[in-house]
């Protein structure tokens, strides 16, 4: 079960400008889905992150993510008081200079940016 607390876990997406808006819709849809809970559960798809202080990391970017100007679709809060639980959250519009675009997260955190050809971003 992958949290988004390692380094094989991306948290930034470029997906071409023709298929954008369905694949910020399919991401939105998959995230509210998705069952988070006791991570010994079968049906518990995402866990709680691994401590109070990597939670509050997560929501400060989540904050940077709205006050940089990328759009939060869905997510982007802690969820009860016990435990360490974050929502699934996808941010859409996420630019280069976007503090969320830069920097590693460790959670549950999807970026979306768009581009128009591949070279555009090699």
């Amino acid at each position: 079960m992958n949290h988004g607390q390692c380094c094989a876990a991306g948290s930034r997406l470029f997906v071409h400008e023709r298929i954008y808006d369905e694949f910020v819709a399919k991401s939105v849809a998959c995230a509210q889905k998705k069952t988070v809970g006791d991570p010994f559960h079968k049906d518990s798809e995402q866990g709680p992150q691994v401590s109070l202080e990597q939670l509050d990391r997560i929501l400060h970017y989540v904050g940077l993510g709205q006050k940089d100007g990328a759009t939060l679709e869905t997510g982007g809060a802690r969820i009860g008081t016990k435990g360490y639980f974050m929502e699934p959250t996808v941010f859409s519009g996420v630019e280069d200079h976007h503090t969320i675009a830069n920097e590693e997260i460790f959670g549950y955190v999807d970026g979306c940016g768009w581009l128009r050809v591949l070279a555009e971003k090699c």
